[in-house]
């Protein structure tokens, strides 16, 4: 509890005021902040849907979970014995019945929850240990919330996914309690009895807060996993069918530019500059690379960056290498001066050791640019003309001030962990640079071959586009939890070899998580359906 809240429940307190009224005097900004989150917002305006509330519900079960073993092994104790409802209130089997009824009976093996909600349930189980009287705080906050506006979130549960006979709404039921006011009434009155001293009372107040810190930090991280998780699983397909309607729609727009340009006689390397215009405008204006730009830039989400980096360039350098001596291919084939496949390994290898092949994650929109350059690799050759193109010679621009960038926020020094923005053969950037659009403008093709690789051009950035896009959206969820949950993860989650996570690893907490775990299977789902 940082001092500013302390002051607060301080400044609150009135030794004549009931412990009830306290913390609701207390919590009274947070929470309004509670309700006022994103993702509370959209429900209370029934925007909920299916994936969402399954989701939601899993972190529902692991809370209540660590609530009410906390509240079972504390029964006796003078400050929880008063407000110990188990018969009324408890709600673990209530979501075990939903979520049975949603997953199955082995729903158990698909729980996945995001940070917020590891932390939240390690705070229960520490206090139920040191502090038991602080369960009251949690208690009231939950299980009258519930009684409360919980009631609403059900009904609006119940409308917008169109459940029927109470299926999946187990935990909105109170079968037990047949008034809910009345209930409270005597939940209050219970909780008012309890005898506590000043610094306990105070600690109590605390702690009130602190559960709806908690919440708003479970609903922030949910809003950031549903967003990604929703868009990679649920709607997969309308995904991939927007995907395909955008590359048709910026073919025909490349259609338009590349007709205008091809009249004018202009080299192939103006006629992709030109086509491909807006694509790098947007490209440079996504959300992670504008904050690359402003030196925003983290560690894991480098050490992120630099897994996909690894899978598109090794997609696109083998199809280089099998296509070498493609008479497209050739005149800008230079493996030695731009190949950065091994400068990538060096760098994984640098920040995970030998074995860091086994912790490659990336999003489903890697996946997709990998697979598009194999595809084009055995079947449009000339193609890769394109994606060579905007990958090396961005790399030889834009990518030597982000390797600046990112040397001097990470402080990375002698070079290690920047391989991959170095460039040993190349001695002028300008000059090669000069010497590959020569080289490039030399290929002869056909005007239905220049005409594709014009396409293939603006294709190229937008897939960029959308490995960036999706990289975010996996930095967003995951950075907030890495250096807070470091000692908590190296201690409760384990490698898929059963060995403890290594301290030096748990920043990129990713490949463990069951989130990422989520990501993985999103991603050979995807691969399944191409």
């Amino acid at each position: 509890m940082d001092t500013g809240n302390k002051k607060e429940t301080e400044k609150m307190q009135s030794p004549d005021s009931d412990l009830s009224e306290q913390i609701k005097e207390a919590t009274k900004d947070s929470h309004v902040r509670a309700e006022n989150t994103k993702l509370m917002l959209s429900y209370q305006r029934g925007q909920i849907t299916l994936p969402q509330y399954k989701l939601l519900l899993f972190s529902l079960y692991e809370i209540y979970k660590a609530l009410e073993e906390a509240l079972d092994g504390n029964a006796a104790h003078p400050a929880v014995a008063p407000v110990y409802f188990p018969l009324e209130l408890a709600r673990l089997e209530h979501l075990e019945k939903d979520l049975e009824h949603f997953y199955g009976e082995h729903w158990r093996d698909r729980v996945i929850v995001p940070a917020a909600t590891h932390r939240y349930t390690q705070r229960l189980r520490q206090i139920g240990r040191e502090k038991p009287e602080y369960l009251v705080a949690h208690a009231y906050t939950r299980y009258l919330g519930d009684l409360s506006g919980g009631q609403v979130l059900g009904r609006i549960t119940q409308k917008s996914l169109g459940l029927e006979n109470g299926k999946g709404l187990s935990f909105f039921s109170f079968p037990a309690v047949s008034s809910p006011n009345r209930f409270k009434q005597l939940y209050r009155s219970r909780m008012n009895s309890i005898e506590l001293t000043k610094e306990e009372k105070q600690g109590v107040l605390e702690e009130a807060v602190r559960a709806f810190e908690l919440n708003i930090e479970v609903f922030d991280d949910l809003l950031k996993m549903l967003t990604l998780a929703e868009t990679e699983t649920e709607t997969g397909v309308r995904q991939r069918q927007k995907a395909q309607s955008h590359n048709r729609a910026a073919g025909e727009a490349s259609n338009g530019i590349a007709e205008k340009v091809e009249n004018s006689g202009s080299d192939l390397s103006e006629l992709i500059k030109t086509a491909t215009k807006d694509s790098h405008v947007r490209a440079e204006n996504t959300q992670l690379m504008l904050s690359y730009q402003r030196g925003e830039i983290t560690l894991p989400q480098y050490k992120l960056l630099l897994f996909s980096l690894y899978e598109i360039y090794k997609a696109l350098e083998e199809a280089l290498d099998g296509n070498a001596a493609h008479p497209a291919v050739a005149p800008v084939y230079f493996p030695l001066e731009l190949a950065r496949l091994e400068h990538l390994e060096k760098d994984l290898e640098h920040f995970y050791g030998e074995h860091w092949r086994d912790r490659v994650i990336v999003p489903a929109a890697t996946h997709r640019y990998t697979q598009r350059l194999r595809q084009i690799g055995k079947e449009k050759p000339e193609y890769l003309v394109a994606h060579a193109y905007t990958r090396y010679l961005g790399d030889l621009s834009g990518g030597q001030v982000l390797g600046r960038i990112t040397q001097k926020s990470l402080g990375l020094e002698n070079g290690k962990g920047l391989s991959f923005f170095s460039f040993p053969a190349v001695s002028s950037p300008n000059r090669f640079k000069q010497l590959y659009r020569s080289r490039m403008n030399s290929i002869e093709l056909t005007k239905e071959e220049k005409q594709g690789v014009l396409e293939e051009a603006v294709r190229a950035f937008e897939f960029n586009i959308e490995v960036f896009d999706e990289l975010r959206k996996i930095l967003s969820f995951t950075e907030n939890q890495g250096n807070a949950l470091q000692k908590q993860m190296t201690a409760s989650f384990k490698t898929q070899g059963g060995r403890p996570m290594a301290k030096s690893t748990v920043p990129a907490l990713l490949a463990s998580s069951r989130f990422l775990r989520l990501i993985l299977g999103v991603c050979v789902a995807l691969l399944t359906c191409y």
